[in-house]
């Protein structure tokens, strides 16, 4: 709905928790673990945010994989070898569930390891409103907005973006000798 202020959305019965620490409005999905069927395109906003923000692997919500060279990050080969600055809502993996990834995920059609020394907080994935003349909300899918913007009022997020800085390509298979010598 639309705040009173009419500054943007909010929900009627809005809590604390439903807004990060910058203010953005988070998508609610009912918490359920262990319940239902997996939903591979989607993570769970509440659980990418963590595992995003803590640097947990998306797979199984232990530490990801860190090393001297940065954070482990799998990425599609994008025909590019340079994937400094490139905003991922992807979190990152720990070695073990990237093995099984690489593998299994059908998202990850060639993938390349990127290990990130500076993963920056950048903004926010979602979708943004705009209010119609009869006070209506119409809704636009799938926008990145930065942390500043001022169109962040009229958003409502569901996946936390960081930007990959300092950046190194990595041979996976050498990265995976560690867990399987």
């Amino acid at each position: 709905m639309i705040r009173p202020d009419s500054a943007g959305i909010c929900y009627g019965d809005e809590t604390p928790a439903d807004r990060d620490t910058f203010g953005v409005l988070w998508a609610r999905m009912r918490q359920a673990p262990g319940e239902g069927r997996p939903d591979f395109p989607s993570m769970h906003p509440m659980r990418q945010r963590q595992v995003q923000a803590e640097r947990l692997c998306q797979v199984c919500g232990e530490t990801a994989s860190h090393t001297r060279e940065g954070w482990l990050f799998l990425m599609n080969h994008d025909g590019s070898d340079i994937y400094e600055g490139a905003k991922t809502t992807k979190p990152p993996v720990c070695l073990r569930c990237a093995a099984l990834a690489t593998r299994h995920c059908p998202h990850l059609t060639d993938p390349v390891g990127v290990r990130s020394r500076r993963p920056k907080l950048w903004g926010v994935f979602g979708t943004i409103y705009t209010p119609t003349p009869t006070a209506c909300l119409r809704p636009h899918h799938d926008h990145h907005l930065p942390y500043g913007d001022r169109a962040l009022n009229w958003f409502l997020a569901s996946q936390l973006v960081v930007e990959l800085k300092r950046c190194t390509i990595v041979d996976l298979d050498t990265e995976f000798k560690a867990i399987n010598p």
